[in-house]
Formats: structure tokens, C-alpha cells, sequence
């Protein structure tokens, strides 16, 4: 009887420490596995860099030898989906950057430009003088080169052999009889010679012979040639003076031919003179001239512009404010556009967040905004500010490279 209860109390002493050890094992268990859950899994680096120069990888952690900043890891985990174009940056770190977008708009772009130009005179108001008859003078007035003249000032007076001659047979013809046909084709010679109208008009009127002839300004002017003296043999194809004209006066400027395709008949200038700031001068019209200079690239816009107060004089220093519109085209901010010389690229965020680089061509930039050709659509939004930082990001996840691959493929399915 004693036998059965010590085997009895042997195999309950023998439950109680097994239960004891199953419960403390299973304690371990359990506390274990939530120790695991709880604990983030380390994350791998690949290596270090620094993000102004995310071409050079570093081993280990430390300070950039380039820049006075700590070196940044790159995990193994970032950016896994390397089918996609773009990357993910940590939002606390997009935050940290003050990172800013802004929408691709339409629009055009206004384009104001001053450029330097100069007064010259008006060439449509030009004449040369001559007496188209061999002579001598015999009388030069008071006048040499600059002086200014109104039409009918007299210049010079002539005496001119030819015409005393054609005189004399005009009167023969008129008196012993000679048809309207002789008589008319000797005024015409005397026309043709070079005679005065007036003198002409005055030989018909008084049928008295006219032996000194006075020549005049045809036009209101400044003398820019005069070289004659009394008592000098003249033949009939010298100049007797050259008289140009000072009311309108052209103002001319050279104008980068990158900007021609701004130039239509919509454009607007607006003319300044140094010697007069508070004066302005009204453009008439304007013209840009069909040739371009191959030395300086340029092109020459010619403006007319009215000088009845002959205040401009040709030779005077001038300004042209160019007022003008391009066509519509898509814009973005110029900030937004990142040049390395080889391409120009931005930085757009897709529907999901990702920060995803596109090479896009810009035809023009005017005020801060860049017209784009080629590359982005209306209402995509770009990155105008933090672009250093992502576009660093997207050159170390490989992401650029998937930009130019996915661009040759496509340029190679299209030349199929």
C-alpha cells in the first residue's frame, strides 16, 4: 500500500516539472518570435556617395572629400522595381528639400529686347546734281558740304555752250517757219541736256536767248558733296553737289538671327536717343532686310522714323526696345530645365509619386520661361525646385540610363 502511493505521488511531481519546463519553453518561443517581429530587419548598403558628385562610390561612411558633409548610403531595398523609369524618395527627405513642382502650360512667350542701332540717313532721299553739259562756272554760292538748303536754293551759275546753241536754233525754227515737230524735238534736247525746266519755260515766253544758268536743290537737304569753283572748266558728268534728305531718317540694328522667328509684322519697337531721353520718336514703319551677316550672325531691321525737327542727325547712337510674342508652344519654368551640354532634361512626378527624368528639347527662353519642342505634355507637373538632389538620386538608381534606353528603343522602332 505504501509502494502505490509513493508511485503516485512520483508521477505527479514528474507532471508538475514537465508542465513547468513546456510552459518556460513556450514562454521562449513566444517571446522570441515577437522579439523577431518587433525588430527591423538591417538594411544593406551598397556604398556611400556624396550627392554632389553621385558618381563617386565610397566603401565606408565618413565626410565627402569633396564637399564638408556626411557621405549618404545607398540601400540595396531603394528603387527594387527597375522596370520603372523613375525612383521614390523618402518623403520626410522631399519635405526636408522644400521640394516644389509646377504644371506644363500653353502659352507664348513675350520677348522684350534692347538693342544698340545708330541714325543714318534715308536713301530714297538722295539726288546728284550735274549739268550734263560741258561748261564753266561762273558764279558758286556761299555753301560747302553739310550746310543745309531748301529746294530752289540756288547753287551754282553755269555757263554751258550746248545750250546756247540749241537756244539759237529753237529761235531760227520758231521764225523762218520750222514745223512743231523740229521745234518740239529741240526743247526736248535742251530737256535732255540738262537745262532748267524753268529756262525752258522761259525761252518759250520771251524767245530771248539765255547765256548763264542757275542751278538749284531739287529737294530740302544737307549738301553731302560740293566741289566747285568760280571760274572752273566742268564736264557733263561732273557732280555739281549731292544734297541728301533729312526728313525721314532711318535708324538701323543688328539683330541676333536666333531671334528672327520673333520678328513679325505684329512686333513693335520702340526708339530711345541718348541725346534726347525725354524725347520720343514714333517708328513710321519698319523692315528686316533679306540678308544676314555670316561674320556676326546677325540680321539688319531698318526703321523709318519722322525728323521734322531734323533733331536726329545720321551718325547718333540709338536704342531699340523690341516689344514681341512667339507663337504658343508649351512652357515651363526655366529653373526646371536641367543642361548638361550634351542634353536637357527635367525632372516630371507621375500619378504614383515617382520622381521620373525625361529628356525634352527647348526651342526658346524669354523672362525665366522656356518653350519646349519635344518631350513633355500639357498639364504633366516638373520639378522647379530640390532638382539637384533627385536628379543626383535618379543618376545613382540607374534611372537616367532607363531614360536613354527607353528613348533608343523607341527611335529604333520608329526608324522600322
Amino acid at each position: 500500500m505504501a509502494s502505490v502511493k509513493i508511485k503516485y505521488a512520483a508521477v505527479i511531481v514528474s507532471s508538475l516539472i514537465a508542465g513547468g519546463l513546456i510552459s518556460v519553453t513556450a514562454w521562449q518561443a513566444l517571446h522570441s518570435s515577437e522579439k523577431t517581429e518587433n525588430s527591423a530587419p538591417e538594411r544593406k548598403v551598397l556604398f556611400w556617395y556624396d550627392p554632389m558628385k553621385p558618381d563617386v562610390k565610397f566603401d565606408k561612411p565618413g565626410k565627402s572629400p569633396f564637399m564638408d558633409m556626411d557621405l549618404v548610403p545607398k540601400y540595396a531595398d531603394e528603387n527594387e522595381n527597375k522596370s520603372s523609369a523613375g525612383i521614390r524618395i523618402d518623403p520626410t527627405q522631399v519635405q526636408n528639400l522644400g521640394l516644389k513642382t509646377q504644371k506644363v502650360t500653353r502659352g507664348t512667350l513675350n520677348y522684350a529686347q534692347t538693342i544698340p542701332a545708330n541714325v543714318s540717313y534715308n536713301d530714297y532721299q538722295f539726288v546728284i546734281v550735274q549739268a550734263r553739259a560741258e561748261g564753266f562756272v561762273e558764279k558758286v554760292y556761299p555753301l560747302t558740304t553739310g550746310d543745309k538748303v531748301k529746294k530752289g536754293t540756288p547753287l551754282v551759275d553755269i555757263t554751258i555752250p550746248d545750250w546756247v546753241e540749241a537756244q539759237s536754233e529753237f529761235l531760227l525754227l520758231s521764225g523762218t517757219g520750222g514745223t512743231p515737230t523740229q521745234i518740239k524735238g529741240v526743247l526736248e534736247r535742251l530737256r535732255l541736256a540738262g537745262m532748267p525746266d524753268e529756262d525752258i519755260q522761259r525761252l518759250r515766253a520771251t524767245r530771248t536767248i539765255q547765256t548763264r544758268f542757275t542751278i538749284r536743290a531739287p529737294i530740302d537737304g544737307a549738301i553731302t558733296a560740293f566741289d566747285l569753283r568760280t571760274g572752273m572748266n566742268i564736264s557733263k558728268d561732273k557732280v555739281v553737289a549731292q544734297i541728301q534728305g533729312m526728313d525721314p531718317v532711318w535708324i538701323g540694328a543688328a539683330v541676333p538671327e536666333s531671334i528672327a522667328y520673333l520678328l513679325k509684322e505684329t512686333s513693335q519697337f520702340a526708339v530711345s536717343i541718348p541725346a534726347y531721353p525725354d524725347k520720343s520718336f514714333p517708328v513710321e514703319k519698319w523692315s528686316l532686310l533679306p540678308s544676314a551677316d555670316p561674320t556676326t550672325r546677325t540680321l539688319q531691321v531698318r526703321l523709318q522714323v519722322s525728323n521734322r525737327d531734323e533733331l536726329l542727325k545720321p551718325g547718333m547712337n540709338a536704342y531699340l526696345k523690341l516689344n514681341t510674342q512667339s507663337q504658343e508652344m508649351l512652357l515651363i519654368p526655366s529653373q526646371a530645365v536641367i543642361d548638361t551640354g550634351k542634353e536637357q532634361r527635367v525632372i516630371t512626378v507621375d500619378a504614383d509619386g515617382n520622381f521620373v527624368p525625361k529628356r525634352i528639347h527647348v526651342l526658346h527662353e524669354s523672362q525665366q520661361q522656356s518653350g519646349i519642342g519635344s518631350g513633355l505634355e500639357e498639364g504633366e507637373s516638373v520639378v522647379v525646385s530640390g532638382l539637384f538632389l533627385i536628379d543626383s538620386e535618379a543618376n545613382i538608381s540607374g534611372a537616367l540610363e532607363r531614360m536613354r534606353h527607353a528613348e533608343a528603343a523607341d527611335d529604333a522602332h520608329s526608324g522600322h
